[in-house]
């Protein structure tokens, strides 16, 4: 049972041999400065995308922007005077707005004076407040739909019967030498606003149009406000819908007409009818088609999963430094190993390049063919990567304790086994049959000591390899 245990632990750590600077992993200046690119890399990378998130700069899943109608203003580029035709005093041209529910005007008419001039030729009359609304388009409704609802917009001379308290109407000649002469254009502008990803808020964005104006050529435009259900999802872990109707764009389409078109068609709940001469006549409604579109806004968890993306990206370079230190660990040991049986490798400069490809060997400052030195050196680095196993190691050792068994005899090997001697740091301290001991399992007869000679096996560092 604990076996079949055993092999569902994933935590499980390798047996790590020690190095030369008693390291149990073999780590390289190079792999070091990969590493720290990493890190740094990782850490930008991260506090970046962060503070990304928090500002709201990361863009949410949304392909157009949507709209929300915010003012309407009709603005007279008068190139010609300074005079502002719009004002509640000396009126000239009087700004009408009609309420039209259904087919009838619903309301008394109200009079959009100017209230501000900027820059001293731009005439401004504006609409802050409103309500329109689309009912079936055939006529029909339910019960609890209210009634078809429109803005109707028209520009007239000044009537005196029309003017409220606490206005006038400019003299007549005033009015006769104002339309005289051209006036330029009539700017319509709606504010509309847009969707802020980053401050989770609408910004206002104008959207103007412009007609020629012009009382020898009266217009009538039908503006359609092209309405948009937004849904916004603002929540960091769940969903936190937010609903908003915002108005999406607008198109007009413009026709000419006679001065007397709008009163030919406008009719009051009385069934009467209003007498005026119109100089241009604007019509505000909701177009029958309406969008739907739901913003989702970044989740923590894909702000997480983008970040993840390039962990991933670090891993693989993690295993490609990995891969690159294993290479060169074992190329090292291997080398280090041929050294043992071959001391004259010692003397031995061999050149690589980045992959790890020799590209010149040197003996004793002697550049030698490199056709031969790898056939040989490949063969070599095969038997060493041989005996660079744990079962070599155990089958060396063995080999050992044979040699020790049959110079010894298995008795005395049991005696040295047996012996606990004392740690001493003098040798006056250890007792005499130690000392002859250790010095009779140590001591070597020169006949016995192995030749120089029979380490200068390999023959490869001959003359006659040499360029």
């Amino acid at each position: 049972m604990l076996a079949i245990l055993e092999k569902f632990d994933i935590f499980g750590v390798p047996i790590k041999l020690k190095t030369i600077k008693q390291q149990e992993q073999f780590k390289t200046s190079q792999s070091g400065v990969i590493a720290i690119i990493i890190m740094m890399l990782s850490l930008a990378y991260f506090v970046y995308v962060m503070q990304q998130w928090i500002n709201g700069q990361l863009i949410p899943k949304v392909t157009t922007y949507e709209w929300e109608n915010g003012e309407i203003s009709f603005t007279l580029y008068d190139l010609s005077t300074q005079i502002n035709p719009f004002t509640k005093q000396n009126n000239i041209i009087m700004p009408v707005l009609l309420e039209i529910s259904g087919l009838l005007v619903s309301a008394q008419p109200r009079f959009l004076y100017s209230t501000q001039q900027v820059d001293g030729d731009k005439n401004v009359i504006t609409i802050d407040k409103g309500k329109l609304v689309l009912s079936q388009v055939d006529g029909s409704k339910a019960d609890d739909q209210e009634e078809i609802k429109q803005y109707f917009i028209f520009f007239t001379k000044c009537r005196s019967d029309w003017m409220e308290e606490g206005g006038y109407c400019a003299d007549q000649q005033v009015i006769d030498d104002y339309f005289s002469i051209n006036h330029g254009l009539l700017f319509l502008s709606i504010n509309l606003q847009q969707y802020n990803y980053e401050n989770l808020e609408f910004d206002e964005i104008k959207k103007t149009q412009f007609f020629a104006f012009e009382e020898s050529s009266p217009f009538y435009s039908q503006v359609i406000l092209q309405k948009q259900r937004t849904t916004v999802d603002k929540g960091i872990l769940f969903n936190s819908f937010e609903y908003f109707d915002v108005i999406k764009d607008y198109q007009v389409i413009t026709q000419a007409v006679t001065k007397k078109f709008a009163q030919d068609t406008i009719k009051t709940v009385e069934n009467s009818q209003l007498e005026f001469e119109t100089l241009g006549t604007f019509v505000f409604r909701i177009d029958n088609i309406e969008a739907n579109e739901t913003i989702l806004m970044p989740k923590l968890g894909e702000v997480l999963a983008q970040i993840g993306s390039i962990v991933n990206m670090i891993m693989l370079l993690k295993l490609l430094s990995n891969m690159i230190n294993t290479t060169m660990l074992e190329s090292a040991i291997l080398h280090q190993i041929i050294e043992i049986y071959y001391p004259q490798f010692k003397q031995v400069q061999i050149t690589k390049n980045f992959l790890g490809q020799v590209k010149e060997v040197r003996y004793k400052g002697v550049e030698i063919k490199l056709t031969q030195f790898k056939h040989k050196y490949n063969e070599l680095l095969e038997i060493a990567r041989a005996k660079f196993t744990f079962n070599n190691l155990i089958q060396e050792l063995s080999r050992v304790q044979l040699v020790l068994v049959n110079q010894i005899g298995m008795e005395n090997l049991k005696k040295i086994f047996k012996k606990e001697e004392d740690l001493k740091f003098f040798e006056q301290d250890r007792s005499p049959q130690t000392q002859c001991q250790v010095q009779n399992l140590v001591s070597v007869s020169p006949e016995e000591s192995p030749k120089i000679q029979e380490f200068e096996r390999f023959v490869l560092f001959s003359s006659d390899f040499s360029d």
